[in-house]
């Protein structure tokens, strides 16, 4: 007990406090398969406050755990396990609480992936919980902010009040709504209680700051996959422009077409594997009983006759197209002509994004709150989904618990997690592992 305030508190596990500690394994796997909220309270017989305090309560233990162990990166051995990152991002989206609006808010959610494992090494939702518009706001005014361009305003990082109700008006300007209906709404849109959305290229640079704070620690040379982004490669090669001058990183933007059906995809296969029946004589039926290892080498010595001669730098078209990156452009940013050719082509076949936008996938599949909003005829030309966070804290806390699912758990057909192909764990991480249990 305090002797000032007469408070009594207990130091120990935060789990002793835990009330119905039985369902804290079962709250995580509906979370993290494709489950909503309201669901979730059906199937587990606990109220909403109830599963909301379960998610606050694993959030905390996943970032407990992810702090203990995440320490160790500098133990990998890179050189072993691959030392290639794809990096890209996706927009998720928010429903502001105001039925007046009925406009998703997007936020960027900013992976890295480690190529050949799978473990997200870093990922930032573009959302600060910590703060609130209200305060940047009168700060900035304070200070005179809005009088100088935003890279030199103190509070450049995240938007104030006034900014994102702008942002809210544009994206609500041609909504109409009926007079019998405007009637019950209020004048006023509602933001959020805390936080404040953070800039784009503000995420981008500290993300890759922390990037280069995990990998400082060793002399191997790192190839970074960039989504073509003009902001994400800007901020990579400012970041680790130390490591470009030393010729110990590698920046190499992808571009593809995204928007193709399955069939068309195929199609653009089919295409390639033409193309590479031009150039090396193989049938496609041919080409695969190839072992993996003689097949690569068939194409970097097909790449490097395609290249050799071009100026450095320039972009490449790929000619041989896979189904998950179709029409394919390459551009290695950090080529200033010392890159030999033949490692030029092998780092223009390994260029894919492939195992983040996987993960990506896998968000967009397993949390009903990520899925992508519909529009419908009744909608108003507005898009909406009701599984959609009105909170964007809860966003940012599902988003870190499914991280840790994917890197340390997976699912129960996996055997080997990335964080064991990484060479950070001896095991799958099991929820008794996780809750003390």
């Amino acid at each position: 007990m305090c002797k000032t305030c007469g408070t009594t508190f207990s130091i120990g596990s935060r789990i002793r406090r835990q009330t119905k500690s039985d369902k804290n394994g079962l709250v995580l796997r509906l979370l993290t398969n494709d489950t909503s909220l309201s669901k979730i309270c059906e199937i587990t017989g606990l109220s909403p406050r109830g599963v909301y305090s379960k998610i606050d309560f694993i959030h905390r233990q996943v970032r407990a755990f992810t702090a203990r162990r995440e320490g160790c990166f500098e133990d990998v051995d890179w050189a072993w396990v691959g030392r290639r990152f794809a990096t890209d991002a996706q927009s998720l989206v928010l429903n502001w609480p105001n039925k007046r609006t009925r406009a998703p808010v997007e936020v960027q959610y900013l992976c890295t992936a480690h190529a050949n494992s799978g473990y997200i090494i870093a990922a930032d939702l573009g959302f600060d919980p910590e703060v609130e518009m209200p305060e940047i706001e009168a700060l900035m005014r304070a200070g005179g902010d809005f009088a100088l361009p935003r890279a030199f305003r103190r509070q450049a990082r995240v938007w104030s009040e006034s900014e994102f109700s702008d942002y809210l008006d544009k994206r609500t300007r041609n909504i109409v709504l009926s007079p019998h209906e405007s009637e019950d709404f209020d004048a006023e849109l509602q933001l959020p209680h805390t936080g404040a959305k953070i800039r784009k290229d503000i995420a981008e640079y500290a993300h890759a700051l922390l990037l280069r704070r995990f990998l400082h620690k060793t002399d191997n040379r790192f190839v970074f996959v960039l989504d073509a982004d003009p902001g994400l490669a800007r901020a990579f090669v400012a970041v680790f422009a130390r490591e470009v001058r030393r010729g110990m990183a590698d920046m190499i933007v992808v571009q593809f077409e995204k928007n193709l059906s399955n069939d068309a995809r195929n199609a653009r296969v089919a295409d390639g594997y033409v193309a590479l029946q031009a150039d090396t004589g193989i049938t496609p039926d041919q080409f695969r009983t190839i072992p993996t290892q003689f097949a690569n080498e068939i194409i970097d010595y097909e790449i490097v006759g395609q290249i050799e001669g071009a100026p450095p730098g320039c972009p490449f078209e790929w000619p041989y197209h896979t189904k998950p990156e179709p029409d394919r452009t390459l551009r290695i940013l950090t080529d200033r002509g010392q890159i030999p050719v033949d490692r030029k082509a092998r780092l223009m076949r390994l260029a894919t994004l492939r195992s983040v936008d996987s993960y990506f996938h896998k968000v967009r599949s397993n949390i009903r709150a990520t899925a992508r909003p519909g529009h419908t005829p009744s909608s108003n030309h507005r898009a909406w989904t009701k599984h959609h966070y009105y909170n964007p804290r809860m966003l940012w806390k599902v988003l870190e618990i499914y991280r840790f699912k994917h890197n340390w758990m997976g699912s129960r057909h996996t055997t080997k997690t990335p964080a064991m192909k990484l060479g950070v764990a001896a095991g799958k991480i099991y929820e008794r592992d996780l809750f003390g249990q």
